[in-house]
């Protein structure tokens, strides 16, 4: 049974429609990544799932149960996080105290600790930094302090949007090979966004291509790294 559906959704911004009638399933314990040329609505998905865009129709379940137009902040009770494009921090507060606005729900010390522990296991640079201010981390350093905290709440389901963006080719395998365990250690569903396709496809299990605010194409990376789709998106031009 999938961990989220999506059904006939509608989608945008004010007056401006971005997407038209998605449908699509996440499978639990899958890595899922959206491609898509500039445009396509990729950025504006996620964000409909988190509800910051505006859902004109259809409907988004999350444990089959209907999460359409849900706070962000009762998202995230469910078991839903997102970490966005720009390294998003708090600068002025230690890279701890960032790690702790990602569970400041939890009052119980030791579970606090306990989850700060496995954090710090994945990103071992964190705790060696973690009474640095925020705002002196390497942008490498940023994203991982962003889905650090987003991984304090221990979500079912991880919204990524262009994880790798402004990071070195070396940062670059290292964020993927970060990712990657998440799903394996962890059991996170993971839906990414992301234009550095060919390091993406080599660790995800299924894609959606969208174009022009609609699905056109989906299957197993495997099987669209080499399909006609990939080839009129990415290489020639879709009519």
């Amino acid at each position: 049974m999938p961990l989220l559906e999506i059904k006939n959704l509608h989608a945008g911004y004010g007056e401006l429609k971005v997407l038209t009638d998605i449908n699509f399933e996440l499978e639990k314990g899958k890595m899922s990544v959206l491609m898509g040329p500039n445009g396509a609505g990729k950025s504006t998905l996620l964000k409909s799932i988190f509800n910051i865009t505006k859902i004109t129709s259809g409907n988004i379940y999350f444990e089959h149960e209907n999460i359409t137009k849900l706070p962000a902040y009762k998202l995230i009770g469910k078991g839903i996080s997102y970490v966005p494009q720009g390294k998003i921090n708090f600068g002025i507060l230690s890279v701890r105290d960032n790690l702790l606005m990602g569970i400041h729900r939890i009052k119980d010390a030791n579970t606090v600790e306990k989850k700060l522990e496995e954090i710090y296991t994945q990103f071992p640079i964190l705790k060696e930094k973690q009474k640095e201010y925020a705002f002196s981390l390497s942008g490498g350093q940023q994203q991982m302090l962003a889905i650090g905290r987003a991984l304090m709440s221990s979500p079912k389901l991880l919204l990524m949007d262009e994880p790798s963006l402004g990071l070195s080719p070396k940062l670059v395998k290292e964020m993927f090979q970060h990712i990657k365990n998440i799903r394996d250690n962890f059991g996170t569903t993971i839906l990414v966004v992301e234009h550095n396709l060919k390091s993406i496809m080599d660790i995800a299990d299924e894609g959606y291509i969208l174009v022009q605010g609609g699905v056109i194409a989906h299957d197993l990376c495997c099987n669209l790294k080499k399909s006609d789709a990939m080839k009129k998106v990415f290489v020639g031009e879709f009519d």
